[in-house]
Order: structure tokens, then C-alpha cells, then sequence
């Protein structure tokens, strides 16, 4: 499904990334709009990752569907075990350093 979603990307300098839409190192807010959860997550590498820190992989389902939305925006996207979710985005923060690939 990433793949799916990077075929249809659309490349951007990060600096003329706009600041409302979820990058890769930046904190997004959602509603499971099924469950009415409201997360804070930071999408990372997958290096990066642990959920107990609140930082979801760009490779996980969920990760792949936030990846390039805006907020406002509503998605319906299957989490890991495929039960699909709709979650819309409520506020999204960039990276602090968007120029600065974390290691």
C-alpha cells in the first residue's frame, strides 16, 4: 500500500513543504472517526519506531495512510490486522528540522 501511495506522491523541497501536510519526522493528531480515539503520533523511519513513544513507522499500514494528508483531510485506511479505520486529521505539526534526516 506505501507503494501504492509513493507512486502517486508528489516530490517538494522542505522548505516549500506546506506545514499542514503529515511528512515524514512530523507529529500528526487524528480521530479514529469508528471509535472516536484521538492519537498524537510522529511518522518515522522505521529504525525509528516505537508506539510506546508515540513514533509510528511510515511502514506500517496505518503510517502509509497518514503519510502526505492534510489536515482536515479524512481517510479510510486498514490497520495492521485489516480492519479498515477512517481517520481525519485534526492538526499536524512539522518536522523541527525537516532539513535533517534523523538517524
Amino acid at each position: 500500500m506505501l507503494y501504492v501511495e509513493l507512486g502517486r506522491a508528489e516530490l517538494h523541497a522542505a522548505d516549500g513543504m506546506p506545514p499542514n501536510v503529515v511528512t515524514m519526522n512530523g507529529t500528526v493528531e487524528f480521530i479514529d472517526e469508528k471509535s472516536g480515539m484521538l492519537r498524537m503520533l510522529k511518522v518515522v523511519y522505521p529504525q525509528d519506531a516505537d508506539i510506546g513513544y508515540d513514533r509510528l513507522s511510515i511502514l506500517t499500514p496505518v503510517g502509509a495512510g497518514l503519510i502526505g494528508m492534510m489536515a482536515g483531510e479524512t481517510t479510510a485506511w486498514p490497520d495492521r490486522t485489516g480492519v479498515e479505520r477512517i481517520l481525519r486529521i485534526v492538526n499536524v505539526r512539522p518536522p523541527e528540522n525537516p532539513d535533517k534526516i534523523e538517524d
